[in-house]
């Protein structure tokens, strides 16, 4: 058995070596990622204090509770790396049940997401604090220990436990995205801080001349996810896209055209959802009362609004809208991955960014009874490619898929266009 002499501790804050390749992480460097991801979290989290008064936040339409979110992240981590989850015949359904029982009695009721719903989770009363935080604990404890045990670094071998690792990074970048909206900023060093530079960037667009490329995860090994499977051959055809993300100023000159007070831009489905938000810019932006310049909240900070930043906050029809009124068009998912695989010249990462595609399986997609949160999103999601400053940077990898509400905009979110 290869495995390795000391495991990390939960006050570990890097790795004696850096691994380039996040989705093909070593026993080894994944604890390292587990312990960081964990950190991160709790970085996030430690504005809302020790005792239950701090972590009972006014509610949010969008998101989920910081409590919830924890020891849903404990209890997914736990499910997939330490219960022994098998699935079962039962007539013709197919369920997956768990072998063991969880390190906290009552977590299923509590911490499934099929189980409880999003208005479940600010209603439901949970054990205390600290009661939530030695849970989490617990269940990190107990996978890296599983892990250190593990027979060989194979991808089938890893697999729950880099699942566990994606996962929790990405509910970490919703718990930023719930600070954002309630104003607050981070107690503690996140990683991915609000107060991060935005690199220059080159703006212009980028020529691309029609042919096929395979869409998906097509290597013979390393980790992906359900969704980015199986690898489709596709045809594109020749597209132009621009080399960043739309910016503030860019999308300024569409508020100051009226851009919120026309009809003709916005889609039916954008016009209804327009029209309930009354809504004149995007979330978060708004003028000075005597100045009148713009400005934007940034964790519960006003800041003039920095016309140079990708915009972001911004819903699917604000995407579309904007698009309209420029004379563009939001690129398809696949001409997105295209590029990002593709092209050097692409600049992303500083938000995740919509598509012109909605979420849907790709061709050959098998469901298991473990993807049914992935699959429930089918359909009536938009997908959304790329990631945010928010995101650990194992993240930004030009396959990964997100799920987004045509309606959000809590999330790190803007887009860039495509001509017509």
């Amino acid at each position: 058995m290869s495995g390795f002499s000391m495991l990390p501790d939960l006050h570990f804050t890097g790795g004696k070596s850096a691994w380039a390749d996040a989705r093909r992480l070593p026993r080894e460097a994944l604890a390292q990622a587990l312990v960081e991801t964990r950190n991160r979290t709790l970085a996030w989290l430690a504005t809302f204090g020790q005792t239950r008064r701090g972590w009972d936040v006014p509610r949010q339409y969008d998101a989920d509770p910081p409590l919830w979110t924890l020891g849903h992240i404990a209890w997914h981590a736990e499910w997939w790396c330490l219960r022994e989850a098998r699935t079962i015949e039962r007539g013709e359904a197919r369920l997956l049940v768990a072998g063991r029982a969880s390190l906290l009695d009552g977590a299923d009721e509590w911490f499934d997401p099929e189980r409880i719903g999003p208005d479940e989770r600010w209603e439901v009363t949970l054990p205390d604090v600290s009661v939530v935080k030695r849970y989490a604990a617990d269940v990190l404890d107990g996978v890296l220990s599983r892990l250190a045990l593990l027979p060989d670094d194979g991808d089938a071998t890893l697999y729950p436990m880099r699942r566990a690792l994606f996962h929790e990074d990405a509910q970490g970048e919703g718990i930023a995205a719930l600070l954002q909206a309630l104003g607050v900023a981070p107690a503690g060093a996140a990683g991915g801080t609000p107060a991060a530079t935005v690199p220059a960037l080159r703006a212009g667009t980028l020529q691309f001349p029609g042919g096929r490329f395979t869409q998906g995860w097509s290597e013979a090994d390393g980790f992906a996810l359900p969704d980015e499977l199986p690898p489709q051959p596709t045809y594109v055809p020749a597209f132009e896209m621009d080399a960043v993300p739309v910016s503030n100023a860019q999308y300024l000159e569409f508020v100051e055209d009226g851009g919120y007070d026309h009809p003709a831009w916005w889609s039916a489905s954008g016009c209804q959802w327009l029209m309930s938000q009354e809504r004149s810019a995007p979330r978060y932006w708004s003028r000075h009362p005597q100045s009148r310049a713009w400005m934007v909240e940034r964790f519960g900070t006003l800041r003039t609004l920095n016309p140079d930043e990708p915009v972001r906050h911004v819903s699917l029809f604000e995407a579309q809208a904007w698009c309209a009124w420029a004379g563009r068009r939001l690129p398809a998912e696949a001409e997105w991955e295209r590029a990002a695989a593709q092209s050097r010249g692409m600049a992303w990462g500083m938000v995740r960014e919509w598509t012109a595609t909605p979420y849907e399986p790709y061709a050959g997609f098998v469901a298991q009874p473990a993807d049914a949160g992935m699959t429930s999103l089918f359909g009536i999601c938009q997908a959304v490619r790329g990631c945010s400053f928010a995101s650990p940077g194992r993240q930004r990898h030009p396959r990964a898929r997100t799920a987004l509400l045509p309606e959000t905009d809590l999330s790190f979110v803007g887009f860039r266009s495509c001509a017509l």
